[in-house]
Formats: C-alpha cells, sequence, structure tokens
C-alpha cells in the first residue's frame, strides 16, 4: 500500500530548523544547511516550511551562510581584480580539468534532455541543477577541513534519522509499535509506504555511511556509542524499505572503510571489531524477527533476493538495445526506466558521448585513492576523505540495480568533498602533539633552550 501526499514540518520542527540555520548563518557554516538541504531532498515526499516547499528556503540559507563564509571564514573576494587569486585559493592544484570537464558533461546532459520529448523532463533537469551541480559546487567551497566535513556529517545523520521518523509518523506508526512489530507486518504498508523507496534509502545509506565516520573519528565514549546507535538506527531504516541494492552499498562501503583503518592500523582498530560485532548481531536479529523485509513472496531465500542478474538483467538487456538503436547521443533520457543500471543507463541515455564522460569522472575519482591511502586512521581528514569516497562506493554499487548519473546526487558532491579536503586544512588528533608556532620556537632558540 502506497500513501501518497506530503510533509509539513510541526512548529517545533520548524523552530530548530531557524535555530539550526540562523547559527549557521551568523557563524558561516554552510555545510550545515547543505546537509539539511541533500538530506531533505531524497526524503520521497515534498517536505514544506509553512507553504513553501522546503527546498527554496533551505537554497536561500545555502547561500546567505555561503556569503558570511566567504568573505569572513576565508576572505574570499569575488571582485575582478582579485577572482583570479580566489580562483587559485579554492581549487586544488591538481587534476584541475575536473572543472571543465564536469561543466561539458553537465551541459552535454542537459542538452540530449531537452532535444527529446520527455514529458517529466523537468523533474531530471531539476535534480541535476539543484541538487548534483549545486550540491557539488558548494561541497568544493565548504567541506575543506575535518571540522567542517564533521559537522556536515552530523547535520546529514541527524536529519536523516529525523526523516525516518517522520516517514513513520506520515503513516501513522507510533514509535513503542516497533518494539511489539519491528517489520510492520501487521500493517499493510510495504517500502514505508514510500512510492520511490529506493530514493528515500538512498539518504539513509548516506547517513549510515556518515555516522561510521563520525563513530571512528569521536573521541569521547558517549559520543562514540551515540553515533554507532543512530547508524545502525539508520540501517534499520533501509530495512524498513526493503532497498536491497541500498543494503548492499551500505555493507560493501562500510567494510571498506573498516578495511582501510585495519590495513593503515590506525589507532581506531577496536571499534571497528566493536562496529562490526555490533551491526552483525542487529542484522541476524532484524532477519530473525522480519525476513519478509529481505525475502520477498516467490523468492527462495537470500541466493534469490540478492540475484540481481536475475532480478534486472532483462531490464539491462532493453536498456543495451536501445542504446544500440541511438549510440552516440542515445535517447535523452526518454527510457530511463528500463535500463537501473549506472553504465548501461548512461549509453542508452546520452550515448557514447555521456559514457565518455562518465569514465573520465571515474578516472578522476581513482586519482583521488592515493592521498586517501596516504592519510592515516589517526587523521581526522583521512577519516572524512574515506567516508565520503566510500559515499561514491555505495552509490556506484546500488546504481548497478538501480539509478541514474543525472538523478543519483551522491555520485558526485561527496567526491568533491574529497577533492576539496585534499588541500584544506588538516584535523589534529587528540593522540598527536600540536607543532610549536615559530614564533615559540625562535624565543626557546633565543633562550638556549633545545627543541
Amino acid at each position: 500500500m502506497v500513501v501518497d501526499g506530503s510533509i509539513a514540518l510541526n512548529p517545533f520542527a520548524l523552530a530548530v530548523l531557524g535555530l539550526v540555520c540562523g547559527y549557521a548563518i551568523w557563524r558561516g557554516r554552510p555545510e550545515i544547511p547543505l546537509a539539511l538541504y541533500l538530506s531533505v531532498s531524497l526524503w520521497a515526499r515534498t517536505v514544506f516550511v509553512g507553504p513553501i516547499a522546503a527546498v527554496w528556503p533551505l537554497l536561500a540559507m545555502i547561500v546567505l551562510a555561503l556569503i558570511r563564509y566567504m568573505h569572513t571564514t576565508q576572505s574570499w573576494s569575488l571582485l575582478p581584480r582579485q577572482f583570479d587569486r580566489t580562483i587559485e585559493r579554492i581549487l586544488p592544484a591538481s587534476d584541475r580539468w575536473i572543472v571543465p570537464w564536469m561543466g561539458l558533461w553537465w551541459g552535454w546532459a542537459l542538452c540530449v534532455l531537452f532535444q527529446f520529448g520527455l514529458s517529466d523532463k523537468m523533474q531530471i533537469a531539476r535534480s541535476l541543477i539543484l541538487y548534483i551541480i549545486i550540491g557539488s559546487l558548494v561541497a568544493l567551497l565548504a567541506v575543506r577541513d575535518a571540522a567542517a566535513a564533521r559537522r556536515f556529517a552530523l547535520t546529514y545523520l541527524l536529519t536523516s534519522v529525523y526523516g525516518l521518523y517522520a516517514a513513520l509518523q506520515f503513516i501513522n506508526v507510533p514509535l513503542d509499535h516497533l518494539l511489539t512489530d519491528p517489520g510492520l507486518s501487521s500493517l499493510p504498508y510495504r517500502n514505508l509506504g514510500i512510492r520511490n523507496y529506493h530514493h528515500f534509502s538512498h539518504h539513509l545509506g548516506v547517513a549510515f555511511l556518515c555516522g561510521v565516520g563520525l563513530f571512528l573519528q569521536a573521541r569521547r565514549l558517549l559520543a562514540i556509542a551515540a553515533f554507532l546507535a543512530l547508524a545502525i538506527v539508520c540501517g534499520y531504516g533501509i530495512f524498513l524499505t526493503g532497498a536491497r541494492q541500498s543494503l548492499s552499498g551500505i555493507g560493501i562501503a562500510s567494510l571498506l572503510i573498516f578495511a582501510w583503518v585495519v590495513v593503515r592500523r590506525g589507532a581506531r582498530l577496536r571499534r571497528v571489531s566493536v562496529a562490526l560485532a555490533t551491526t552483525l548481531i542487529a542484522v541476524i536479529w532484524i532477519y530473525q524477527v522480519a525476513p519478509h523485509l529481505i525475502v520477498r513472496e516467490g523468492e527462495n531465500g537470500l541466493g534469490d533476493s540478492f540475484n540481481v542478474f536475475a532480478d534486472r538483467g532483462w531490464l539491462w538487456q532493453i536498456g543495451w538495445s536501445y542504446f544500440l538503436a541511438s549510440p552516440v547521443w542515445g535517447w535523452g533520457f526518454e527510457q530511463k526506466l528500463w535500463s537501473h543500471n549506472l553504465f548501461i543507463g548512461t549509453l542508452a541515455d546520452q550515448g557514447l558521448v555521456g559514457m565518455v564522460f562518465f569514465v573520465g569522472y571515474l578516472i578522476w575519482a581513482g586519482r583521488r585513492l592515493p592521498s586517501i591511502w596516504a592519510q592515516t586512521a589517526a587523521d581526522d581528514r583521512g577519516i572524512w576523505q574515506a567516508t565520503f569516497f566510500a559515499v561514491v562506493i555505495f552509490a556506484l554499487v546500488h546504481g548497478q540495480a538501480s539509478g541514474n548519473t543525472m538523478s543519483t546526487a551522491h555520485l558526485h558532491w561527496p567526491m568533491w568533498a574529497v577533492w576539496a579536503l585534499s588541500t584544506g586544512g588538516v584535523g589534529v588528533s587528540a593522540a598527536q602533539p600540536r607543532p610549536i608556532p615559530s614564533y615559540a620556537r625562535q624565543r626557546e632558540l633565543q633562550a638556549g633552550v633545545q627543541p
């Protein structure tokens, strides 16, 4: 049973939203409203702030916070005489070719989109412009150090947890009902009553990985336990949606983060064991009490449930046939419903030209790996680079069964955050001594004190 409609934020939620956005503007923290903006965009129902769709006031908050951030925190200027210097400070020194490359790709996608008679073309154009282009550029500008990445991840995690709560309230499921019926088997709702439940599961998947990053980065025991608990809540929400490709995505992406921590021999190896054990216990418990969330009617166990070739293979064949019918520029997203695969969908929608752009983007993303590998788990910046890269892996994994390169925003903006972190400030670990300032070192030398 699908329940359509919109979500109107209650007065308490509006007050909290106003305080958070006011703080973000006052302190010049555009990453905070950006996290709100990107999370809410995947709630699969239109969210209203009063009589206005939330996307517009949140976008205005991003702009206001970004203006203050640029002129107070970073002291960037867009005046003609200082514009070149500002660009030099904004863009990392390596691989700057990606800026015109992505501009050409996004422009190509819009061109082929409007050359064909797709009835809902504005929906794809809106996703591309509002969430992919704006989200990527703001992430490049705002997420430039470990502290900004932590604020973004915390805001995204809390917003997504509230989004899960709002989805349950929308279908009148009180929280205490989950204690007796954790799989909602007694209710007529499937996939939380959400039509496009895959999109809803995506924001929970991104939030889960943000929770993993916060869990690894936290210093205090209470914060460590809280972030792990919130991440598990988001994972439980994905179970409720029944989006198995998202479950596969967060499983593979989180394992890659933990593997990086183990191989780099960071100081957080014990946390990896705790997280893996806790998550495994939660997954086994959910599967025992609500197996229908994974194994659907007509399937013979987990083998059938996660057999992506049997479930999507015939759709991939149809998408491939559309590509062969128009191999150069594709069908302009007219057949987007048939592909259900990022690569075949790109060929069918944008042709070989679009695929060349996509491959170039993946090469640029792959070139970030040496920088991430050079970091250690003792460096906060390294944790966030690994976390955001894992979000892109999450998008690539679930994108093998659903998704599109021009509607999956978390395929794009996390990599721009990784790129920005490669040139931003380094978060100093609590276990590492801070460097002695140059003026203090000079005084010590003058006094005859050897460093």
